[in-house]
């Protein structure tokens, strides 16, 4: 009984250095990014019209509506009505409609993760997309000093760094598979926004997500040997996810700003 305090205090601090370096910066990035995104998909309204816009979009609404209706399976919620692409006069794009049994423990936590699908599913894709598409070179993974923050800081700026660089990298913009990026980029990462009815369905179950992840996070506390940190992958997936996500944030910002820009002009001219 007198090795448990020390061991659960070791438990309890690699428990918050993992939420601290592997499940939080991700989760910050990309919470922040479907908040300017959010912006951006308005401005592109404004600058080439809603009709444009709508069907460019259209992989990225499917996207966000399929992820809503693969977690109403997952945690048994009945699907009344569902449209994947269905663009309405009133701005609706597409709608999953579920009941659930709200005596259900299960089903009321799936409210929450059927409310938020939409911002891990388009995530993932942007991360999946870049791997796929994208040159090797624009996604490096040097050698880590280590598996702490020194690694997390080293594979970020490496992993943005080199998504920068890799427009001036000659060719790089003659690849089709450049453009396939860019139009993937654009079309998915527009729709992980999340409505106001998905905030409002994924409300319940905010404090189960937290305390899931404090579980989590200690259960891995305690399965690492004494001594040691993160495995390195965990340190560098999260690393390069953060890197790329900060890199799509920025480039999403600067594109906004150039709408707004743009619009600016056309309203002094107008005048």
């Amino acid at each position: 009984m007198g090795e448990f305090p020390p061991v659960l205090l070791r438990a309890g601090t690699a428990a918050l250095f993992l939420l601290a370096v592997v499940v939080l910066p991700p989760l910050a990035v990309g919470t922040v990014l479907q908040l300017v995104t959010g912006h951006f998909r308005r401005r592109a309204v404004e600058v080439f019209g809603i009709r444009f816009c709508v069907w460019s979009t259209a992989p990225g609404v499917m996207l966000h509506e399929c992820s809503h209706a693969l977690f109403c399976l997952i945690f048994r919620h009945r699907i009344t009505d569902f449209a994947p692409f269905s663009p309405q006069k009133n701005g609706n794009l597409g709608w999953v409609v579920h009941k659930w049994d709200s005596h259900s423990i299960w089903q009321n936590i799936g409210c929450f993760f059927i409310g938020v699908a939409p911002l891990a599913f388009g995530v993932a894709a942007l991360v999946l997309l870049s791997f796929w598409l994208l040159p090797r070179e624009a996604l490096p993974f040097p050698d880590l000093p280590g598996n702490g923050l020194d690694a997390f800081r080293l594979q970020f700026r490496s992993t943005f760094g080199a998504l920068w660089k890799m427009w001036v990298t000659p060719g790089f913009i003659q690849r089709g598979r450049t453009w396939i990026w860019i139009y993937g980029i654009l079309a998915v990462g527009s729709q992980i926004t999340l409505s106001r009815a998905d905030l409002a369905g994924a409300k319940s179950g905010v404090f189960v997500l937290g305390v899931l992840l404090v579980l989590l996070a200690l259960a891995g506390g305690f399965l690492l040997p004494p001594g040691s940190g993160l495995p390195p992958g965990l340190i560098r997936g999260s690393a390069a996810v953060c890197g790329l996500l900060f890199y799509l944030l920025l480039l999403f910002g600067v594109l906004t700003l150039l709408f707004e820009l743009s619009l600016v002009g056309n309203s002094g001219k107008g005048k």
